[in-house]
Order: C-alpha cells, then structure tokens, then sequence
C-alpha cells in the first residue's frame, strides 16, 4: 500500500511539473520528504524486515532502471538519488542491521537532507564546491539542526550532547555528495555511526566533548594556516578522524596524522624550497576512505582481521605520498615503471631509487609504531609493508599506463582545465591523479584482503 501511494504521488508531481503548476526542485524535495519519509514509517513498524529489505532493493533496482530509460520531469538535473535510497535501506535491512537504526537514517535523509537543500538553494551564500558540487555552510547548519532534532527525538534518554555527536557524521557525509549519492552513502554511514556512537559509554560525555572541540578548532587552525589543507580537505580530514576515533579510539588517529605529517615533511627534509600545495578532500578521500571503512568494519564487529587490513590499506597511501614526494625532491633518473624508459620527474608512472627508498623506509617507520601501539604480530607488520610496497607499484603501474597525460604547449601535465588547448596523449580522460590512488589502493586491499584470508596471516 505504501509503495503504491508513493507511486501515485510521484506520478502526480510529475504531472504538476510537466504542467509547470510546481517548480522543479520544490517538487523534487516534496517526493524525497515523503517517498523517503514514507520507506522509515514503514521499517520503523519492524514488521518482516528481511522481506522489506528486498522489497526495497528490487523497487530501487526498478527505478534505476526507469531513471536510465526515460527522462522524467523530476530528473532536469542529473541525479538517481530516488533509486539509490531503497538500495541502501534494503540492503542494511537485508545484512540484518538493527531497524530502529536503519529507520533513524532514513528520517535523517528524509528530513535533514531535503531542509539543506531548501535552506542552502535560498540563503546558501557563498557556495563551496566540497568534492564536485557546490555546498554551502547555511545549508550544512540547517542539516546538522535538523538532524539533532531527529536523534533527540529517536533517542530521548541520551544527554543533548550525544544528539550533537550523532548528527554530526551525518552532516559531513553530506557536504560531500554528488548527484544524489547521499541517498546511498548518508545511510550506511548513519547507521555505522549510530552504532559506533552508542556502543561508547556516556558518563563522560560532558568534559571530553568541549576538550575535542577546542582541540578540532586549534588543529584546524593550525593545518589551515600551513597550507597542509584547505577547506574542503580540512572538513575530509575531520570526517575521517571521527569515524576513526570512534571506530579505534585515539590510537587509529595516529594514521592520519602519520600520512598528513609523512606527505608534508618528506620532501622538505632533502630539499628545503619543496612546496607543498595544500590539500583537497578529493587528496584525503582518495588516500583515506578506504582504511577508514575498513576501520569501521573494525569497530563495529570487533575482527582483528580488520584492523590489520586497516592499517594495509593506509600503508599504500603512506608509501606512494612519501616516494612521490621524496623522488619528487630528491631528483635524478625517473623511469616508466612499464618499460623502464627515463621520463619526466613528477609525472605518474614514474618510479627512482630515492623515491622507493623513501616509501620503504617510511613503510618500517611505521612498522615500528605500530609494534608500540597496537596488538599485531611481527608477521602481520611484515604484510603491512609488502602491502605498502605492492600498491604503490600498483599505483605507479595504473599512472603509467590508463591515468590522463595532456600535452599543454611544450610540456606535459597531468590535469587540463576547462577551455584549455591541451590535448590527451594517453589514458583515459577521466583518470586522474585522485582516481588513480583510490582505484589502485582498492585493487591491492581486494587482493591483500583474500590473501590474507587464505593464508590465516
């Protein structure tokens, strides 16, 4: 019945859209309050939740296929947000998430996500582009007050503060969105921040929650002013350290700050002219996301397993910022790791002597470290560097051979901006630095993962 009344509103603000009765985007935020709005009513009933779950995944799969085949009113931006959102809730549902939490972050994006929308196209001024699309701060504060609104009111016996702290994640997750991706991703990060959040004891909540405040706005301070970051890598690097902090506690902060110190100093240390340009939130995802999901998957079963291939995947992004880096600086012969010709210093695909030192001894700084640290065992450190050494080949491989190379007057560079003359001579226009690293990283964690697996390391 619920799936046939959304049907039948959606069919009806089409028709006031084609009409021009309604204007696109209040129509738009209308079907996402109630289709969405109407999806949490229904998990929120707890009734037969493995059959609502699929349910919702095939209804999401339907729509995604109705999105591609046909234009509708509803889609004149670019965007399938209406069929990524019963995938996500299905698919908690269906791994056998708790309810109540998988409904908690479907109210969120039913309500929090459409009033930042509202809020930041009427008053959003200025507008940021945060990973590739435009945000704006007032529209961030009406989702953060939305969304501790819709937590208070889930959860009445916590103290105000924890509503702020579970509405914060959320909100980041957001600013960080393209075409309706939040739709799949604000609810699996709700859900695994829901549960993260709750499972920490509350007593203390009031003494360390202002000193982590004033600690951020410092740090943040500090990072911005030395050019590490800038705003959209500074709101990345915070979303990452609190997933990591509630995931591993104060020890799994070590890794960002490792690679955010390692990327920065490297280079400085053999020659002192080196800039550092700062850091975007495309720089941090790219190097971050994927250690901090499996951090996340760390600290919501609690397998050790996890932790180690948390740590992999960071030792890729450390070992490839550090040998770029210090190769960068260092200089002499480069050469194409595919066949070994000399090439450019700086470009991908690249690989020298100093360069690979630099990411291998980088790699046993941070053996060392975490020997001191953590519970792991001398072999799992020695997988951690293999792993560490694996992707950044990886890496140099996929640059060398599919990342874009232009060729701008009489040079070559790596990214073209629009309305520039420069044209592709390699790889694939789309495949640039960013992508390369997240790509690369990926492939060695799916192949570290299983062998890891298979061995019993």
């Amino acid at each position: 019945m619920a799936g046939v009344a959304v049907l039948a509103v959606t069919v009806l603000i089409e028709y006031a859209i084609r009409k021009k009765w309604l204007p696109y985007f209040e129509g738009r935020k209308l079907l996402h309050v109630m289709a969405i709005g109407t999806t949490a009513w229904i998990i929120d009933m707890g009734h037969e939740s493995y059959i609502m779950g699929v349910a919702l995944c095939l209804a999401g799969f339907l729509l995604m296929l109705v999105l591609i085949k046909f234009k509708w009113g509803l889609q004149q931006e670019a965007s399938y947000g209406i069929g990524l959102f019963p995938i996500s809730l299905g698919g908690l549902l269906m791994l056998g998430v708790s309810s109540d939490y998988v409904a908690t972050a479907a109210w969120v994006l039913a309500i929090s996500d459409a009033c930042a929308g509202w809020v930041g196209r009427r008053w959003g001024n200025p507008r940021l582009i945060f990973l590739s699309e435009s945000k704006s701060y007032q529209g961030a504060w009406a989702f953060f007050i939305t969304a501790g609104i819709c937590m208070g009111i889930r959860y009445p016996d916590l103290h105000w503060v924890w509503w702020i702290i579970l509405a914060f994640l959320p909100t980041i997750t957001e600013l960080f969105s393209w075409r309706g991706s939040d739709n799949f991703f604000l609810p699996v990060f709700t859900v695994g921040w829901i549960h993260l959040v709750l499972r920490v004891s509350h007593s203390d909540a009031r003494i360390w929650m202002p000193i982590a405040a004033v600690f951020l706005m410092i740090l943040g301070w500090w990072v911005i002013r030395r050019r590490w970051l800038d705003q959209s890598g500074w709101w990345a690097a915070l979303w990452v350290a609190a997933a990591l902090w509630m995931s591993g506690g104060w020890e799994a902060l070590f890794a960002p700050v490792f690679l955010l110190l390692a990327g920065s100093v490297a280079g400085r240390l053999f020659q002192a002219t080196h800039s550092s340009e700062q850091r975007t939130a495309k720089q941090v995802f790219s190097n971050g996301w994927i250690g901090v999901v499996l951090y996340m998957l760390y600290g919501l079963t609690g397998q050790a397993e996890w932790l180690v291939l948390a740590w992999c995947s960071f030792a890729i992004s450390i070992c490839d910022t550090v040998s770029s880096e210090v190769g960068t600086a260092v200089g002499g012969k480069t050469f194409n790791i595919a066949n070994f010709r000399l090439m450019q210093p700086g470009l991908s695909g690249g690989i020298s002597v100093a360069g690979t030192t630099g990411g291998l001894v980088a790699l046993l700084l941070l053996a060392v470290c975490l020997h001191f640290l953590l519970p792991v065992t001398i072999i799992q450190l020695l997988w951690l560097v293999a792993t560490g050494m694996a992707g950044m080949l990886v890496d140099s491989v996929m640059g060398s051979k599919w990342q874009a190379l232009w060729k701008q007057g009489s040079g070559f560079t790596e990214t073209s901006a629009d309305g520039s003359e420069a044209a592709l001579v390699k790889g694939l226009s789309w495949l640039d630095n960013h992508w390369v690293n997240f790509l690369s990283n990926a492939i060695t964690m799916l192949g570290s993962g299983f062998l890891y697996g298979f061995f019993g390391v």
